[in-house]
């Protein structure tokens, strides 16, 4: 047997790669752990000291001492609440079997709105605790009557990954307006109504919610009859469904039948708050009587496991004499605390209420709900025997109600609650300035507060709180007011187009700035970073991949901050306390989204250097008009401007703006200055020498230019490969368009005789498709030709089967032959015949009627030797043999054809290859020594001088891989039998003696099948990096030319062979896809090469899914 291309039987090659692997991996490790140890290593630098020593802010860095939570030992006697469950029999799970939908658990509900980012939060943090989101999302839009939906996405993302049923509410309050007219014109209008219910079922179904919660106020029904048969008909529909239906109703309300409605709802939930409201009088917004009342009151109407009591999270801040507005737990602790209110507990209504005066002498009253307020009515409802509770609102609640909203509140469940958690309550996220100016430095950030609870143990509930200690909030103090005095600050670089010319435009000014640099950027354009320092530029801390602080972990937040810093260090010798947070400027932050990242900053010894002046450079389309008009339109805003030298499609307009800025201020007298000289100190205090300069910082340095040289070099070859690829592209788009425009002026008559042509069917284990492509080649429209089926030691019936069908077809000879491999099979079906010309094909493949005396026709030239037929996938069941459909069309076969112009087919395909047998037999037959015998065969028909032809119209419909196991394991062999080809005939590489194999077909193989498909999934990772650091259309540039040209190319392909244009709607995915499975088969076939082991033809798992050849159906 000939020995195969990479065997060895000595294991020498394969211990010598893999310790230079090892070697390789060691540095790396090596590299990587110098990155860590330096990211790790040493503290933060120190802040300078911008206070004075006697300031008045000191006491608030200290947090408030511990208070023992103290259980009541006094039993005093409370109507309400306490009175009720003392007198109630324990039967809760016996009236709550009632409940139509059964739950594992009385239900724990919680209204979720998207206007309030803190409701978000809220959600995030407490899902866990929730069996039940109401979320806001769906309206009735007046404006036609239609149902219309506001779904936040990031709220449904968090809901859904939970697993927690989602019912969300149908509200008539659209534009913050109730309108009952609009529910009017529905419920009475058949038409509208059913068109209605429709759209509702239909959005629930889509979105896979587990029902609908009908919020519908303020009506103008001057009956019950139409809203009611609206109710009942949206039940009957989605009841069908298997979907829930809910309603909400307020207390003492006579727009509702709920005798009736509790008929078609599952749930009804009872909004027991707002006793008093904006409108009313200042008072409890639910007190415990008055919740006791509304219970009692609904339940004449409604069975106990049907109702939801509601829970209010928030309250009311009354003014004297004026409406009042509605406040959150944490606004209402956060006024107590900046007015020095007393808050108090009542222990008659429950509810929480101070009294304050405000800057303008006006007297306020404010009552709102707590955890305790909240707890106790749990209880109430559990004892009640109602089918559970729901929150209204997530985001304005008292934090502490997540320690037990989810617990069965049952009187003997409680023997082991810990009442002692309840005395903390979450601290307020508003924020206190103190002090003018754009430089933030945070005093002190949010504490919690601290309560004594009492208790009375014997009905388990709060009978008492005191708020001994309220929550601190954000204290942050602002730097750097100075009027006439103007700080030029650039984010996002540096760019090595834009940074250089602002560098130089400040040098001729004469003006200083300070450059807040991206990680990313800075470690890829290392000299500007040098050269900003070098030229007496502040230098800031921009993060890493310019992340929004406010969303990401905390770790990842930290390593943004240290990685850049590290990096900033190691480039320019000197730290820096100066940080921005991307997305996150303003010099006045307010939400979360802000706070967070400054109070973050603060806690690493950085000062956070806001703005007050941002003309929105960055936006798309801006000009530098624009650019100079908002700047002066916002000049006695503050002194720190903030442009942008980086990010974006482009930042010229930036540049051409930059000194009319400049113009402009010295023309009205200003200042330029530095953030240093705003706060008193020098460019070294804001960016203090590296301790301990050498060895450690020198090693750092090197990793760092390693990283960038070698980032730049990566950058380059994905650029070289984008520019070989399209030049390659249009090269073979050029060719095949040559070549076509012969095929047709050529117009080849059938050949003179019709010689007879030996079809050889070699097979292996294909007894599925064997006698069906038997019986198909009978079909052939060619006078004279024979079947040579050759069985190569199937381990099935495949020989049994062929011999059995074909046994008195006298042009079908059935031979059989021990396993020798496909080659083997092949050379001992041509010493089987005599005819001049062989055609050979695989058992799986299926011929066109004129397959045969197409391709003959190319033989009337002696110098022709052999000639490739036209494969197409014959089994397009799913995306996989879709994809290779494409593949056969757009690369295989199109290469082919561009190849033929110039002799340098490589492969004539084995599904389906006419060759003259004498040539076959003078170089040697096919040759066992590769997995791919029909290239090497076809590259020693080259290497003698014959030419290679390609037969467009001569169609072979072959049986492609249905999965991607299968798809891989042929792609294998393929890859790994032109490699065995390609070094096997490498003295033909770039050898003018063999023409265009050595000047053109070898050089395509090394460079495009083996060199580029290592690197191609370049172009995908720069794309997606692009897109993570902003410089996604940088890259798509050279990305974007590639896939055009790749279509339009593919779209010629498709016009030669007729095919339609909509399949190429698969081409995008089949790209991306095939890039990185092509890469594993690649890394497979060169480790397998490396190895030297002995590699198989192997089986592909058959299906028998090609369909019937037309012509023969």
């Amino acid at each position: 047997m000939t020995k195969q291309v990479f065997l060895t039987t000595s294991p020498t090659r394969w211990q010598r790669f893999k310790w230079a692997f090892r070697l390789l991996i060691f540095m790396l490790v090596l590299l990587v752990s110098v990155l860590v140890v330096a990211y790790w290593k040493g503290g933060n630098p120190s802040l300078p000291q911008l206070r004075e020593k006697n300031e008045q802010y000191k006491a608030i860095l200290h947090p408030a001492k511990h208070l023992l939570l103290q259980e009541n030992r006094v039993s005093d006697s409370f109507e309400g609440f306490r009175k009720f469950i003392s007198a109630r029999p324990k039967r809760v799970k016996a009236v709550r079997a009632d409940s139509i939908h059964e739950m594992d658990a009385a239900i724990r509900a919680a209204f979720y709105v998207a206007w309030d980012a803190q409701s978000y939060f809220s959600l995030r943090a407490n899902i866990s605790r929730l069996n039940m989101v109401l979320p806001e999302w769906l309206f009735l839009d007046p404006n036609g009557d239609t149902l219309t939906t506001n779904i936040d996405h990031r709220g449904d993302s968090i809901i859904r990954a939970s697993g927690v049923r989602v019912i969300p509410m149908l509200s008539n309050n659209f534009h913050e307006k109730w309108h009952g007219d609009a529910v009017h014109r529905i419920i009475t209008d058949p038409v509208k109504k059913a068109r209605f219910i429709n759209d509702v079922v239909n959005t629930l179904l889509k979105n896979h919610y587990a029902g609908i919660n009908i919020d519908f106020e303020e009506l103008k029904e001057t009956g019950d009859e139409d809203f009611n048969a609206f109710v009942r008909d949206l039940s009957v529909q989605l009841h069908q469904h298997g979907l829930l239906v809910t309603q909400d109703f307020s207390p003492f309300n006579s727009d509702y039948n709920i005798k009736e409605l509790a008929k078609y709802n599952d749930y009804l939930f009872l909004m027991s708050y707002d006793q008093h409201d904006q409108s009313s009088e200042a008072g409890p917004v639910s007190a415990q009587k008055w919740i006791e009342a509304t219970v009692d009151d609904a339940i004449k109407s409604v069975s106990p496991g049907k109702l939801v009591l509601c829970l209010a999270g928030f309250g009311y801040d009354w003014p004297k004499d004026d409406e009042g507005k509605d406040v959150t737990y944490e606004e209402a602790l956060s006024t107590a605390g900046e007015e020095g209110a007393k808050v108090d507990f009542d222990n008659n209504t429950y509810n929480v209420h101070y009294s304050y005066l405000d800057d303008d002498s006006i007297w306020h009253d404010v009552y709102f709900t707590d955890a305790a307020t909240n707890f106790n009515t749990m209880r109430f409802a559990a004892e009640y025997g109602l089918a559970g509770v729901s929150l209204w609102r997530l985001g304005s609640e008292d934090s502490r109600i997540w320690k037990f909203y989810n617990k069965d509140l049952d009187a003997d469940a409680l023997d082991t609650f810990d009442f002692a958690q309840l005395s903390h309550v979450k601290a307020s996220n508003d924020v206190d300035y103190i002090g003018e100016g754009e430089i933030l430095d945070v005093m002190s950030t949010p504490k919690d507060g601290m309560i004594r609870t009492e208790i009375d143990s014997s009905e388990m509930l709060i009978s008492e709180e005191h708020y001994d200690v309220l929550p601190s909030v954000f204290v942050v103090k602002k730097y750097g007011n100075a009027p006439g005095k103007i700080v030029l600050t650039f984010d996002d670089g540096p760019d090595p187009k834009y940074t250089p010319q602002i560098l130089d435009i400040l040098q001729k000014e004469h003006v200083p700035a300070t450059f807040f640099l991206i990680g990313i950027n800075a470690e890829n354009n290392i000299p500007l970073v040098k050269r900003i320092y070098n030229d007496g530029y502040e230098i800031g801390n921009h993060s890493f991949t310019h992340p929004n602080m406010a969303e990401v972990s905390m770790n990842r937040a930290v390593i943004e901050m240290r990685a850049t810093r590290k990096l900033i260090e190691c480039i320019t010798g000197h730290s820096t306390i100066m940080f921005r947070a991307p997305y996150n400027a303003d010099s006045e932050p307010e939400s979360m989204q802000e706070l967070i990242p400054v109070a973050l900053s603060k806690k690493y010894n950085y000062l956070t250097i806001g703005e007050s002046i941002d003309p929105n450079d960055w936006e798309e389309g801006v000009t530098a008009d624009t650019i100079l008009a908002r700047v002066i339109r916002q000049q006695d805003m503050g002194s720190i401007i903030l442009l942008h030298d980086a990010g974006g499609s482009t930042r010229k307009a930036t540049v051409e703006a930059l000194p009319r800025i400049i113009k402009y201020f010295r023309d009205k007298g200003y200042e330029f200055t530095t953030v240093a000289q705003l706060v008193g100190k020098s460019r070294k205090e804001l960016m203090p020498a590296v301790k301990n300069e050498g060895f450690e910082l020198k090693l750092n340095y090197i990793v760092v230019q390693i990283v960038y040289w070698g980032g730049n070099m990566l950058f380059s070859l994905f650029v070289i490969c984008i520019v070989l690829s399209v030049a390659r592209i249009l090269i073979m788009g050029t060719l095949a368009a040559l070549e076509h425009k012969r095929e047709k002026k050529k117009n080849l008559p059938p050949l003179h005789g019709s010689p007879l042509v030996s079809i050889i069917v070699p097979a292996y284990n294909e007894e599925v498709n064997a006698v069906g492509s038997l019986n198909n080649l009978l079909k052939l429209q060619y006078p004279n030709f024979n079947i040579i089926f050759v069985d190569d030691g199937s381990k099935d019936n495949t020989y049994e089967k062929v011999a059995a069908a074909f046994k008195d077809n006298d042009r079908v000879t059935a031979l059989t032959k021990p396993n020798g491999g496909k080659a083997s099979a092949l050379n001992y079906g041509i010493a089987h015949t005599d005819a001049e010309f062989v055609l050979c094909i695989d058992a799986d493949t299926k011929l066109l009627p004129g397959a045969v005396a197409m391709l003959v026709r190319h033989f009337a030239e002696e110098e022709v030797a052999a000639v490739a037929g036209n494969v197409k996938v014959g089994n397009e069941v799913n995306f996989i043999t879709r994809w290779q459909s494409i593949e056969y069309i757009t690369s295989q076969n199109f290469d082919r054809k561009a190849f033929s112009y110039v002799n340098a087919i490589t492969v004539v395909p084995g599904a389906i290859g006419a060759f003259r047998r004498t040539v076959i037999t003078e170089i040697g037959g096919f040759t066992g020594d590769t997995l791919a015998e029909d290239c090497d065969l076809t590259m020693r028909i080259l290497r003698a001088g014959y030419v290679v032809r390609n037969e467009n119209n001569a169609i072979a419909l072959t049986e492609a891989p249905e999965t991607i196991s299968m798809f891989l394991r042929q792609r294998f062999r393929w890859s790994f039998g032109v490699m065995q080809s390609f070094w096997k005939n490498r003295d033909t590489l770039f050898n003018t003696r063999f023409k265009a194999l050595g000047l053109i077909a070898m050089p395509n193989i090394l460079v495009f099948q083996i060199l580029i498909p290592l690197v191609a999934p370049l172009a995908d990772l720069f794309m997606i990096f692009g897109l993570l650091t902003g410089n996604a259309l940088e890259i798509f540039k050279y990305y974007g030319v590639f896939m055009l040209v790749d279509a339009s190319v593919a779209i010629i392909a498709f016009l030669f062979e007729k095919e339609s244009l909509w399949r190429l709607l698969w081409l995008i995915p089949q790209r991306l896809v095939y890039r990185w499975l092509m890469l594993f088969v690649l890394f497979r076939s060169i480790r397998r090469a490396i190895k030297g082991e002995l590699q198989h033809w192997g089986v592909l798992k058959r299906t028998g899914n090609v369909k019937e050849a037309p012509g023969h159906a």
